[in-house]
């Protein structure tokens, strides 16, 4: 396929996807796509509710259908749709449908009790599962380890406290110390017991369930595993203490306390805790443990907010895991921002609706407790969350707001705000984590109840690869003259330590970077390039290193031209890179390689090809990708989520930037503006002045080239032309400045008249003579922002388009030759100037100037062919 026909393609892929994010888009500006993930949250829901005698008759029906849909062919739930059978899931999941009535002969029951039997039974299932079978009866208390709410007195000064725990195990445990003091006991549809067997058909050997969660202490100490020897021994010395600890009633009373004040002061007015299913879940289990009435004003707003997770339609009902609308919101606006879609009022509302997100309270947030900055200025993942801003979120949204009016934000308050909070939880190791500032303490993974591996949030590549993104696209915005040296300073600094990170992370053999957010080295890989794009240029170390992950993007490129990765490369590492092509990580393939290579490298081509290929999803006026399959990582081999505009928006991002890179590797115009663009950076140049006369066909480079100013070197962008073009101009979010005269006029005069020399000279050229005369003084005017007093119908505030009407001095001038005025400007100005043709302008005698419109019979003459160049310039 020739790289035109691609590149058409491209750009009618990428309008149908714009065309489909404004039909998703909400009325208030925002966009939000339900989270998928496993069936664990719906079932917990229903235990949930069920314990507490709430009911569940009217949503039954619902909550069965989803959860027998998701059940795979095996008769078990997996993590995500690509993956086997997992215990825990399944146990869960067999539960609730009992609960709901499902009978344990029903064929899909009699699957899971296969399946159940085949891959050890219930004696197999993860902590929190086992923790919630205890409620239930199915399940001794004795079998689970320890967890004393005294834990919430310890300081954070000390070794163990809650604050050296992640903010999602912190904000999960916290209430289920407070559920693991009262370690209730409730009753199933048959019976209440303390040794209920409601579901012994699915474990091996139900006779004995009192199983230890840890391993002996022998076999530790033997197998050299001191910290998890530790940890164990002083889960069992509490055990032995049996009761007299918990009533201790001083101490465990005040415990309590503490662990509820903590609750209430975490939740959200609205009624949320952190915006995540497990700390709703817990806390309000805890609040109605210790006493709390269900209509009391934290119950009632924690049911509600629990409630809002729920999705219902025509696959059922069920819980998501959280909601992502600032996350959709700031990749949809950034995607629409590459998209050339900047100014359209829909991305300008997304963009405010963004703005009223940031999170600015001087005293809420848990990871002020080690940040050695104070400063607030972050963004979090959901509606309501004050208490938990995101260091990725708030990079996306910092450059999403740039990209939609780099002007108005590159030195604002909100901005630097969001940039000092970032620099703030950069973490010693040079790295960025997620959450929480210092939070690598490893060795608590020991502890008996992790079994997720993620009681912390240690630096990853993949966060520090996009914040370096967000940090190399302000300072490379006019060299980052108009961010506060200071903080410019500060920027680069953390720049380059995390580049050293990212350096020491890179993974042998592969030469790839694993992906803790998303699945998982080719999400990873792909935010690391994207961050060293505006450092590789100066250090050889980072060179090479950029050179050995892209010959492992291209090795990995699948026969079908696209990129995929399945979710077991997170347990088998041999599978890194390999998988069934996805629209979100062959977006992110192509994302890392356009910064280093052209676009017509074949590896980009047939990936974009994957692209506009698949692209068979349609709303009402527009089209976008599958997002059947699992590319989000909540917990690695524990959680997995599926976020549909991951292979929305990103696809949209790599669109826009091939067709960019096209342009400016193809197109005689971009090559020639982009000489031009080392002066006007360097020269802090940041307004450009396009004059241009002639038809659709002869503005249409100028756009193009305009975008790219706009888009890729943050200019300020003025296009000089006539005013049948001001629709044209306006659409693309340019600013438009009318300088009269009409192409429709010119095109007559030359078809009328094509012997243009012969009509000058026999005084036939005067009125096209007086038209590009008064053009040539409103181009001068465009220059210096006044409009042409000679043009009655426009005054000065019509003149220049919408809301553009302000100081403007052009610091560089783009110009096709016909405007004539160019070469004046730009002297009087002292300012760069650069000439755009798509015909030849060098004089020479093989042809004439294309402006004579020369008959034949003079083309005979060679002589005549160089006068015609002289002839022009003189008129």
């Amino acid at each position: 396929m020739e790289e035109d026909q691609l590149q058409r393609l491209a750009c009618r892929a990428v309008e149908n996807a714009a065309a489909y994010s404004f039909d998703c888009q909400k009325a208030d500006g925002h966009w939000v796509a339900e989270v998928s993930s496993d069936a664990t949250f719906t079932s917990e829901y229903v235990m949930f509710k069920h314990a507490l005698g709430l009911d569940l008759k009217a949503d039954a029906d619902a909550l069965r259908q989803w959860l027998l849909q998701d059940q795979k062919p095996d008769g078990s739930w997996g993590l995500a749709p690509e993956l086997p059978g997992n215990v825990s899931t399944t146990t869960e999941a067999y539960l609730a449908l009992k609960i709901l009535g499902v009978s344990s002969q029903d064929p899909a029951m009699l699957r899971s009790r296969d399946f159940m039997i085949k891959n050890g039974g219930v004696a197999k299932v993860r902590f929190f599962t086992r923790f919630f079978l205890a409620t239930f009866g199915l399940f001794p208390w004795s079998a689970i380890p320890q967890l004393p709410a005294e834990l919430i007195l310890m300081p954070p000064s000390s070794p163990l406290n809650i604050y050296i725990l992640s903010s999602w195990a912190r904000s999960t445990l916290i209430p289920i110390l407070i559920v693991d003091h009262h370690q209730p006991v409730y009753a199933l549809p048959n019976g209440l017991s303390t040794e209920n067997n409601f579901l012994d058909e699915i474990w091996v050997d139900p006779s004995n369930k009192n199983i230890p969660y840890a391993p002996p202490l022998s076999t530790l100490w033997r197998e050299g595993s001191y910290v998890e020897f530790g940890f164990t021994f002083i889960d069992k010395m509490i055990a032995n203490l049996g009761n007299g600890l918990r009533d201790f009633k001083p101490l465990r009373a005040y415990s309590r306390k503490k662990c509820i004040d903590w609750l209430l002061e975490h939740q959200e007015e609205a009624g949320d805790w952190a915006g995540f299913f497990p700390p709703m879940h817990g806390s309000l289990w805890a609040l109605v443990l210790e006493g709390y009435p269900l209509d009391s004003k934290p119950v009632s707003l924690g049911f509600a907010a629990m409630e809002r997770l729920a999705m219902e339609d025509s696959k059922g009902k069920r819980i998501a895991a959280t909601v992502s609308p600032v996350w959709d919101t700031a990749l949809m606006a950034s995607a629409l921002c590459d998209a050339g879609e900047s100014h359209d009022s829909r991305v300008q509302r997304a963009a405010e609706w963004i703005k009223a997100k940031q999170l600015n309270d001087p005293t809420r947030g848990d990871w002020r407790i080690y940040c050695p900055v104070k400063q607030a200025g972050g963004w979090s993942f959901e509606y309501d969350n004050t208490w938990y801003p995101d260091v990725d979120d708030t990079a996306v949204v910092v450059m999403a707001l740039l990209k939609q009016d780099a002007d108005g934000m590159i030195g604002s308050k909100s901005i630097a705000d969001a940039v000092e909070w970032m620099i703030g939880m950069q973490n010693p190791d040079g790295g960025w984590a997620a959450f929480d500032h210092g939070n690598d303490k490893l060795w608590l993974h020991k502890i008996p109840f992790s079994d997720m591996d993620s009681l912390c949030d240690p630096s990853s590549s993949d966060i520090t690869g996009r914040i370096i993104e967000c940090f190399g696209f302000l300072l490379s915005h006019h060299k980052g003259h108009h961010i506060d040296p200071d903080l410019r300073g500060k920027m680069n600094d953390a720049s380059w330590r995390a580049v050293t990170y990212l350096l020491k992370e890179q993974e042998a053999p592969n030469s790839a970077w694993w992906g803790r957010w998303g699945n998982n080295y080719i999400y990873g890989s792909s935010n690391v390039l994207r961050g060293l794009e505006h450092f590789a240029k100066s250090s050889t170390q980072v060179q090479q290193s950029v050179s050995r992950a892209i010959q492992w993007f291209e090795s990995i490129q699948n026969d079908d031209g696209g990129w995929g990765e399945t979710l077991k490369s997170y347990t088998e590492p041999d599978l890194a890179g390999r998988g069934v092509s996805t629209a979100a990580q062959t977006a992110w393939a192509i994302q890392a390689l356009l910064p280093y290579h052209p676009p017509s490298r074949p590896s980009i081509r047939r990936g974009i090809h994957w692209l506009v290929t698949h692209q068979s999803i349609q709303s009402a006026h527009g089209a976008s990708w599958p997002w059947d399959v699992y590319t989000g990582t909540g917990f690695p081999k524990v959680l997995y989520l599926g976020y549909p505009y991951y292979h929305h928006a990103f696809p949209i991002m790599a669109l826009s930037k091939y067709i960019e890179a096209v342009d400016l590797e193809t197109s005689s115009t971009g090559c020639a503006i982009e000489l031009a663009l080392e002066c006007i950076d360097t020269l802090n140049r940041p307004n450009v002045l396009l004059m241009v006369v002639g038809s659709r066909g002869d503005i249409q480079p100028f756009l193009r080239i305009a975008g790219l100013l706009q888009k890729k070197h943050n200019c300020h962008v003025r296009v000089a032309t006539h005013d049948s073009h001001r629709e044209h101009v306006e659409r693309k979010g340019l600013e438009f400045y009318s300088v009269g005269g009409s192409p429709e006029v010119f095109a007559k005069v030359l078809r009328e008249r094509p012997n243009i020399i012969a009509s000058f000279l026999n005084g036939e050229f005067t009125a096209l003579q007086q038209a590009f005369h008064l053009m040539m003084e409103k181009f001068w005017f465009a220059a210096i922002d006044r409009p042409s007093p000679t043009e009655t119908s426009l005054d000065s505030k019509t003149a220049i388009s919408g809301s553009w009407n302000r100081l403007f001095v052009a610091d560089a001038i783009g110009s096709n030759p016909p405007t004539q005025s160019h070469i004046h400007a730009a002297e009087s100005l002292n300012v760069p100037l650069t000439l755009v043709s798509i015909q030849p302008e060098l004089p020479t005698a093989d042809y004439p100037h294309y402006m004579t419109m020369t008959k034949p019979a003079l083309q005979s003459a060679p002589w005549w062919n160089l006068m015609t160049y002289w002839g022009i310039q003189a008129m």
